[in-house]
């Protein structure tokens, strides 16, 4: 006769890891592309520790072949992969939140008045473009991002959440990559220039401590005084030589 304490252990486990495993499944899709890895071999261990689990219950009521070595190798493959996503875990949430000091010895961040002055910076260097004319980066840039109002195969220009994320996964993907930003005075007209200040301070922060350089390209008078003046204080303006 079947131990009914045992028997509720056993499912009560059982439905634990079933339930993580769905759950993580969920989450799967939308993670973060720095977190992506971390949650498939997530979702994998505790598959593996639900399965395992669910045949701690058969052995309840039929013959298992070979059930000593599952269940001894099942838990100890599952505590060790648990344990190893826990650490990559937490190594992720402190490159993400508490990222190692900058050390860089050249500046990072520019501040261009015309696309002319940002050509010395693209040669050789793989380079995200985003901007409201695509055509200008044909066979230039790596990738382009078309900021436009209309919502077809581009960003709209209020999802600056969606701009800094696509230009950090560029960033990580490619160290030493260029970021160019020929839009600002579309974004201040949907967002105010306060709220695209804020953006850009973000954007700078994440791409110059993963080893990119970021761009920005503005007409000279297409802001006041004080905005260009905010603006030259995070990007170092652009000196071409006459």
């Amino acid at each position: 006769m079947v131990n009914p304490i045992s028997l509720a252990y056993r499912l009560i486990i059982f439905v634990i890891f079933a339930f993580l495993s769905y759950y993580v499944f969920l989450k799967l899709r939308k993670s973060p592309e720095e977190f992506k890895s971390m949650f498939i071999r997530g979702f994998i261990f505790l598959l593996i520790a639900a399965i395992v689990r669910a045949i701690d219950v058969l052995y309840l009521f039929i013959k298992v072949p070979y059930y000593s070595w599952i269940h001894i190798g099942g838990h100890i493959l599952v505590m060790a992969g648990i344990t190893y996503t826990y650490v990559e875990f937490i190594q992720n949430l402190e490159r993400f939140f508490f990222p190692k000091e900058p050390t860089f010895r050249e500046e990072k961040a520019f501040l261009a008045t015309s696309f002319e002055e940002v050509l010395p910076l693209m040669k050789g260097r793989n380079v995200l473009a985003i901007t409201r004319d695509p055509d200008r980066f044909l066979n230039k840039a790596s990738r382009i991002i078309w900021v436009t109002s209309s919502g077809e195969n581009g960003v709209p220009p209020t999802s600056l959440h969606v701009l800094l994320d696509l230009s950090i996964r560029f960033a990580n993907e490619n160290r030493g990559g260029v970021i160019i930003l020929d839009c600002l005075e579309f974004l201040i007209l949907y967002n105010g220039f306060n709220s695209v200040f804020k953006f850009l301070t973000n954007l700078k922060d994440n791409i110059t401590i993963r080893g990119g350089i970021l761009v920005i390209i503005v007409a000279p008078k297409a802001l006041g005084e004080r905005e260009m003046n905010m603006l030259k204080r995070e990007f170092r303006p652009i000196i071409t030589s006459s």
